[in-house]
């Protein structure tokens, strides 16, 4: 049997150029292959781009985007005699935070166009709209847990 015991949660440091937490968070998520450089020059374009569309501060922008896109709930399978259940299941704030930043990463990409600096911006700026693919993802979440409240 395991001792349990329990570590530490190691957050990443705040980002050099915009002294923020979340951007961190963002920058860590469009890694791929290590390539850190990469993802710091396409955030950073990716804000230039949304300041110059809204004239607004990009990190209010992107800010805007994650609360709208952070879920409350999260669905997880339990097994209960042969038959799968989602089970609804409250979510932290850092975990929220943490599973809207994936859901924007993630449509981003998936958006058509060139560049990822761009679509990275579009999806911000979405989101921060309230529309979406990153919004849609959350209501459907939500909706599925409302569905699935009596196996709570």
């Amino acid at each position: 049997m395991s001792r349990r015991i329990y570590t530490q949660k190691r957050f990443p440091s705040k980002d050099l150029c915009y002294d923020s937490f979340l951007v961190s968070l963002l920058i860590n998520k469009l890694l791929k292959k290590g390539k850190k450089y990469l993802a710091q020059r396409i955030v950073s374009r990716a804000f230039e781009i949304i300041e110059s569309r809204t004239a607004q501060s990009p990190l209010l922008v992107f800010e805007k985007a994650v609360r709208n896109s952070s879920p409350r709930v999260q669905l997880k399978a339990k097994r209960i005699g042969g038959a799968t259940y989602q089970v609804p299941a409250l979510l932290t704030r850092f975990s929220s935070t943490n599973l809207a930043i994936k859901w924007l990463t993630e449509f981003s990409r998936k958006r058509p166009g060139k560049g990822a600096s761009l679509k990275l911006a579009n999806e911000l700026v979405d989101a921060a709209k309230g529309t979406g693919s990153t919004i849609r993802k959350k209501d459907e979440t939500h909706k599925m847990a409302e569905a699935n409240k009596a196996f709570a």
